[in-house]
């Protein structure tokens, strides 16, 4: 009997853990409509920016990575191209707060040469600004310990970007006036973003961009690790912890599905 009640106990935290670590599609909209503001907003103003739309094979790479509960980087970055922040934080996440708090490295970043002081980082906020970046998929993880921190029942945000942005010796995208150098295939202006001209009118655009098509991600290696050096580079960019005071077992996500493969473990460990 004792056995059967630790069977079941066992099976519920497995789905209560995936529950408060998934996003819900509102706080995915939140993340690319965040973006895409900070993009547009950008000074000095960008000749060519363009909007980011959510790609849910980087979500699927994201989630995965994200389940690891590893405070590093995906050492697959490389090999896939992509660029990637995280965050972390104990109590309910907040997807604008997580977002804001990259957003925030903009002040210790100096356009015009390029560069951020050593102490401080800049590496999430360039590639959130990153002009050719054009994909995002982000998930989420409660995780009661992660690998390489301090840090017990915390949520790890994971958003992977393609391509990847961070390119040792360039900038993340060329000032001028908005638009004023959109190609040919994103010839109108919106919001200062480039886009592609009457692609949809601004009262019939549909509620999630290009989500059934997944992104193939190139297999070539493309990014190191040395930050604003090595000329025609990729690097990865830095991780950001954040502490939060409010109860660590508060989370406000909610569960949106779950696998038939999870389902079936549950099934049998209720048995």
């Amino acid at each position: 009997m004792h056995w059967n009640v630790a069977l079941r106990t066992a099976g519920l935290w497995v789905i209560l853990s995936l529950a408060v670590g998934q996003l819900t599609e509102q706080e995915k909209s939140t993340i690319i409509d965040l973006h895409n503001e900070i993009r547009s907003t950008v000074q000095p103003s960008a000749a060519f920016m363009q909007k980011v739309v959510w790609d849910e094979t980087l979500r699927l790479v994201a989630e995965a990575y994200a389940s690891k509960c590893i405070w590093k980087h995906n050492p697959q970055l490389e090999e896939l191209r992509m660029g990637e922040n995280l965050f972390v934080g104990t109590g309910p996440f907040n997807a604008t707060k997580a977002l804001l708090n990259w957003f925030k490295e903009r002040v210790d970043y100096d356009f015009e040469n390029n560069s951020c002081p050593e102490h401080k980082m800049c590496g999430h906020y360039t590639q959130m600004v990153w002009a050719d970046s054009s994909r995002i998929g982000c998930a989420t993880h409660f995780c009661d310990t992660l690998e390489g921190l301090s840090f017990k029942k915390a949520t790890l945000l994971v958003c992977d970007y393609f391509p990847a942005g961070n390119y040792n010796g360039k900038k993340p995208y060329e000032s001028g006036a908005p638009c004023s150098k959109c190609p040919e295939d994103l010839s109108s202006c919106e919001d200062n973003i480039c886009v592609a001209e009457n692609l949809f009118n601004s009262s019939d655009k549909p509620e999630s961009e290009d989500t059934e098509a997944p992104t193939v991600l190139p297999t070539h290696p493309g990014t190191t690790t040395e930050p604003f050096t090595v000329p025609e580079e990729p690097t990865q960019v830095h991780v950001n912890i954040e502490r939060a005071i409010e109860s660590e077992m508060n989370h406000g996500s909610k569960m949106e599905s779950v696998s038939a493969s999870l389902l079936m473990l549950v099934w049998l460990l209720v048995l």
